[in-house]
């Protein structure tokens, strides 16, 4: 056959060139505007996941078992708290028993210091008396070394009684108005601490409701934006079949190019590939209309999703978040008054302990001091006997000094008196001491410990939680704002389905009125419809191929047929 000349070539490619660029712009502008929504998408689903996240954050805060832990705790706590002015109370009683037998005490310790004071007398009343007796004066002196002897002991004793009473006054200084105090205050704290605990795990609860809900709802949308990007590879398969338009018209131009046609048949084969390619665009601009129509329907779904998923994040941030925000700062300032409270009780309660052994350990040197003291009653009571004894023998010169002996011994005696009433009083100091110490112990530690470990819990969830509401704060503007830029700018058939529409009418107008005649054209149309074939990815294509070609549709290349819709969407992002 004879070649065609290269006007008539010129002539062809004329009329075919602002179809191909057209093409050419359509595909140019379909893959960057799918490119730009799959960017904008993307965005939308990362701010998505940071939300839903940021919300996983926060449930697990407010779900946080070592909090919850610490609450019931706390709640524990107020009966203990609740007991203090009682077992403060009780703390005061004791400690103004321990005074009055103290002041006992000091009242017996004059009396032994009396009763000295009267036997020195007499002893030295002796002595004088029986200054001309021999060896009497010497054994006088002896016996008032001993009364001298037993002063010294009975003024120890004093001294240390003394001492004690300046501690027990120190202890109970201030004791009546710091009670009245804490029965002012220690209901109130209580009360708080018992209702603020509840109001915060109700709250968090609540909370933690409306998390799960704003959860479930930002999933639902992820699914969507994920099914929509799914959807968005009619973009790329677009913009495929396009570039397969365009092969058509370029291996029909090196077709005939080859010469192997006459001018004639030259035109029919390209009128033939022209009625394929308005065909194909037809086709692929119904694909295209019908896809995006689902693409953008989704798109508009999943925008109201977001809308509900604002205001149910808008609910849970401006009532419950700050409340539980609140709620928790509110608990701390509850547990710090009670600590301060705890603080003064237990300081007392220590100063009470401390008492309690520091009494006792008294009591028992007391106790040392008054078997001292009987030791030397026990002695003056023998020197006066044997005083008595000498005298008898002395007749009428001994007279005078029995009567003074005699005086002493009874005397004596008295010490021996006291000596019992203070055993007794040093019995019941001891008593009340020890119990001075019970009322001061509190059961399971301190209970400031116990407080001060709460706290440091309650600030530190405190702390998370609102670290968590500020994320989740920031993530919800952001779906907000991306989620509104995306439903303005991704309606892709607006402004690329005119486009698909006027290359398809361009395509149309470069048609004869009929179907070109394919006779003498089998070799062309097996060699050229193969070549133009090959490049199809999609079965629509090749039964258009078919139908316009005349010839049995390709079965598709396994490569091609293996690819799901998420091996195409790969490709149509990158």
């Amino acid at each position: 056959m004879s070649g065609i000349t290269s006007a008539k070539r010129a002539e062809r490619q004329t009329a075919e060139v602002e179809l191909v660029s057209r093409l050419e712009g359509a595909r140019s502008r379909i893959e960057q505007r799918f490119l730009d929504g799959g960017v904008v998408l993307l965005n939308v689903l990362d701010v998505l996941n940071r939300l839903v996240a940021a919300l996983e954050n926060l449930s697990g805060s407010l779900g946080d078992e070592a909090a919850e832990a610490t609450i019931g705790r706390l709640v524990a706590t107020v009966d203990q708290l609740t007991a203090l002015p009682g077992i403060e109370e009780m703390r005061q009683q004791r400690l103004g028993n321990v005074a009055v037998t103290e002041k006992s005490l000091g009242a017996y310790i004059a009396d032994m210091q009396e009763t000295l004071r009267y036997l020195r007398t007499f002893a030295t009343t002796a002595k004088i008396t029986g200054a001309a007796i021999p060896d009497f004066s010497g054994f006088a002196e002896e016996i008032l070394e001993r009364i001298q002897y037993g002063r010294t002991q009975v003024d120890a004793l004093g001294a240390k009684i003394g001492t004690l009473s300046s501690v027990i006054g120190s202890a109970s200084t201030g004791g009546g108005e710091a009670l009245e105090r804490f029965r002012r205050s220690v209901p109130d704290i209580a009360g708080n601490l018992s209702r603020n605990a509840g109001d915060l795990t109700a709250q968090r609860r609540h909370l933690s409701q409306l998390a799960a809900k704003v959860g479930a709802s930002a999933r639902q949308v992820q699914t969507k934006v994920a099914t929509t990007l799914s959807a968005m590879q009619i973009g790329d398969i677009t913009r495929q079949r396009i570039e397969h338009c365009q092969s058509a018209f370029t291996f029909l131009e090196d077709y005939l190019t080859a010469g192997m046609l006459d001018t004639e048949a030259a035109g029919r084969l390209t009128a033939l590939v022209r009625h394929l390619v308005h065909a194909q665009l037809g086709e692929i601009a119904r694909d295209f209309t019908r896809e995006c129509k689902t693409v953008v329907g989704t798109i508009r779904s999943f925008g109201a999703d977001i809308d509900g998923l604002m205001l149910l994040y808008g609910d849970m941030d401006a009532a419950d978040g700050k409340s539980a925000d609140r709620a928790m700062r509110i608990l701390e300032a509850d547990i710090a008054a009670a600590r301060a409270v705890v603080r003064d009780i237990e300081q007392a309660a220590d100063k009470a302990n401390a008492l309690g052994l520091s009494t006792v350990e008294t009591v028992h040197e007391l106790l040392k001091g008054v078997e001292t003291i009987k030791l030397v009653r026990t002695d003056i009571q023998y020197m006066a006997l044997n005083t008595n004894l000498r005298c008898s023998k002395l007749g009428e010169e001994g007279r005078a000094i029995n009567v003074v002996t005699a005086e002493l011994r009874t005397f004596s005696a008295r010490l021996d008196e006291t000596a019992e009433h203070i055993l007794v009083a040093l019995q019941s100091l001891e008593d009340d001491a020890g119990r001075l110490s019970e009322a001061g112990a509190s059961a399971g530690g301190s209970l400031d410990a116990h407080l001060e470990e709460a706290l440091d819990h309650i600030r530190h969830a405190g702390d998370r939680m609102e670290e968590d509401m500020t994320a989740l704060r920031a993530c919800g503007a952001d779906v907000s704002a991306k989620a509104g830029q995306t439903i303005a700018d991704l309606d892709f058939n607006a402004e690329l389905g005119d486009v698909l529409a006027d290359c398809s009418a361009r395509a149309g107008d470069l048609l004869g009125h009929e179907h070109p005649d394919l006779s003498g054209l089998d070799e062309a149309i097996a060699d050229l419809g193969s070549r133009i074939s090959r490049t199809y990815t999609m079965v629509s294509e090749r039964e258009v191929h078919a139908r316009i070609f005349g010839t049995p549709m390709d079965a598709p290349a396994e490569s091609t047929a293996a690819k799901t819709d998420d091996e195409l969407f790969d490709d149509a992002l990158f």
